[in-house]
């Protein structure tokens, strides 16, 4: 997978967004990291011409001050009406009244404004010539012999090396960080391809996945961004090939449901048919079935939805009868009941949903019929009922989840049965437990409780 597909859309069955694969992740990364060297480039070339053009007249100022304090010695100690050069080592000199005027009477200098005069009176002054604003001028007070206790000194020089020189620094840095951006671009590029080659190997995982392929993506880096990433994902992925595999199940669950209830009803009618005495009998027997069966699938559809089975109409029954019925639609099952009535107040349809689900997933599971055994008796206020095999019995690492929905162990089932199982039972205001028994095989125990002569 290249970068350009890890930065594409990764369903291909929905509709385009926009037209063209767009630019890849890779290569934002390396024009994002250009921009930035760019104005990091710009900043710097800027920075050094502003230190290099800083230092440079800083150091031509001390010079000039240098320059004007030997004059301002030189003058000092002259006669009055001497005179000096205009011009020394490339430095102007020009003296100035108080008044502005030229002392020297000089026909070529520079027209120094009066104010910027009286303002050297007082202090050291540094002033730009407005027709040539590449010489930088210092004006200093200056006393000549006795006479001249009221003059200002010009010490003047050409500063244009300066700007050439900060010009050329500034073209340098340029021309220097132009060549470390290509090679910054390069190495960025190659790094942002190493840095996404885990992405883009995750991303080739994620493509792969779809409802029939749905596996942990693989990631052997740190605990970083990335990580954090696919471990969230895996945990989507998780919870998708649940669902997936809830609703496969699901279907084949209601063919669980179901079977028992459309056997014993073709039972029912084949009697009818066979012997037209106990038609009535059959037909009824039949029908209540079918009552069953529709309270059944309404039950799976709650279920598949996510809802729990409501429907609850109490009736005093004896238990034994619900039992007697089950084993009925199950031949060869080992039944045992005490003599006395074991009497509750609870649903018969869902009581025999009940046992019918337990006693179903048993013989399922059993060696042969036989090997299933039903029983009940009272153990104080509660009424237990027992229902056991010899089978494989459930493994420990479903046992603790036995009762949710869609969990099943190896007797089959699709694992909806248990799960309506536990919410009879809470229903009925009792219990459900499983367990593996010594012998082998699985228990399932149901207490509800019994009908006290008080509750009567």
């Amino acid at each position: 997978m290249n970068d350009s597909q890890l930065s594409s859309s990764g369903n291909s069955s929905q509709p385009a967004q926009r037209s063209g694969r767009g630019v890849s992740l890779r290569w934002r990364i390396a024009a994002l990291t250009l921009a930035l060297l760019i104005i990091f480039a710009g900043i710097l070339a800027s920075s050094v011409t502003a230190v290099v053009a800083g230092t440079l007249e800083s150091y031509q100022r001390s010079l000039l001050e240098n320059d004007a304090l030997e004059l301002q010695k030189l003058y000092a100690g002259s006669k009055p009406g001497s005179t000096s050069p205009g011009s020394l080592g490339g430095v102007r000199v020009q003296i100035f009244n108080s008044d502005g005027s030229d002392l020297l009477r000089r026909e070529t200098g520079f027209d120094v404004p009066v104010s910027t005069v009286r303002s050297a009176l007082k202090a050291n002054t540094y002033w730009h010539p407005p027709t040539q604003p590449q010489w930088l001028a210092l004006l200093v007070p200056l006393r000549v012999g006795t006479r001249t206790p009221n003059a200002v000194l010009l010490v003047a020089t050409d500063s244009t090396y300066i700007k050439t020189l900060s010009s050329n620094v500034q073209a340098t840095v340029l021309m220097t960080s132009v060549a470390l951006v290509g090679l910054a671009l390069a190495g960025g590029y190659l790094s942002a391809q190493l840095g996404l080659r885990p992405l883009v190997q995750v991303a080739a995982q994620a493509r792969a996945l779809n409802e029939r392929n749905l596996v942990a993506l693989e990631y052997s880096g740190p605990r970083d961004e990335l990580g954090v990433l696919v471990a969230t994902l895996n945990l989507l992925v998780s919870r998708l090939k649940r669902a997936f595999e809830a609703q496969t199940v699901f279907l084949a669950e209601v063919a669980h449901e179901l079977r028992t209830p459309l056997t014993a009803i073709e039972g029912y009618l084949r009697r009818a048919s066979k012997d037209p005495t106990a038609a009535p009998q059959a037909l009824a027997d039949a029908q209540r079935v079918t009552a069953s069966m529709t309270r059944l699938v309404s039950d799976l559809l709650q279920l598949s939805r996510g809802e729990v089975v409501q429907e609850f109409v109490p009736h005093i029954l004896d238990w034994r009868d619900t039992l007697k019925a089950i084993s009925s639609e199950f031949p060869g099952v080992t039944l045992t009941l005490p003599n006395e009535r074991l009497e509750l107040l609870g649903d018969p349809d869902r009581l025999m949903q009940l046992g019918r689900n337990l006693t179903a997933n048993a013989v399922r599971a059993a060696t042969h019929p036989a090997a299933v055994r039903l029983s009940l008796r009272r153990d104080g206020a509660m009424l237990e009922l027992s229902v056991s095999d010899d089978g494989a019995g459930i493994p420990a690492e479903v046992l603790p989840r036995i009762f949710q929905k869609f969990v099943k162990g190896k007797g089959g089932g699709s694992g909806l049965g248990l799960a309506i199982a536990k919410q009879i039972v809470a229903a009925h205001g009792g219990q459900i437990a499983a367990s593996n028994s010594s012998n082998g095989g699985a228990c399932f125990t149901v207490t509800i409780p019994a009908l006290l002569e008080d509750d009567v």
